[in-house]
C-alpha cells in the first residue's frame, strides 16, 4: 500500500511541475514554422505511420488466414 501511495504521489508532483523546456510552445520551439505548417507536418506523419501499420497488420492477418 505505501509503495502505491509512493507511486502516485511521485506521477501527480511530475506531471504538475512545469520545467521551462516543456513550458515552451511548440511555434517558439520549432523557430519559425507557423502553426498550420505544423499541424500538416504532424497529419503527413499520422498518415504514413498509419498507412504502414495497416500494411503490416493485414500482412500479417492473411498470413494466419485459412
Amino acid at each position: 500500500m505505501y509503495n502505491f501511495l509512493k507511486g502516485i504521489i511521485v506521477i501527480t508532483i511530475t506531471t504538475n511541475i512545469s520545467l521551462p523546456a516543456f513550458a515552451r510552445c511548440a511555434v517558439c520551439y520549432t523557430k519559425g514554422l507557423s502553426g498550420a505548417s505544423i499541424a500538416v507536418i504532424v497529419i503527413i506523419f499520422s498518415a504514413t505511420i498509419l498507412f504502414l501499420a495497416n500494411k503490416l497488420l493485414q500482412k500479417f492477418l492473411d498470413k494466419n488466414k485459412i
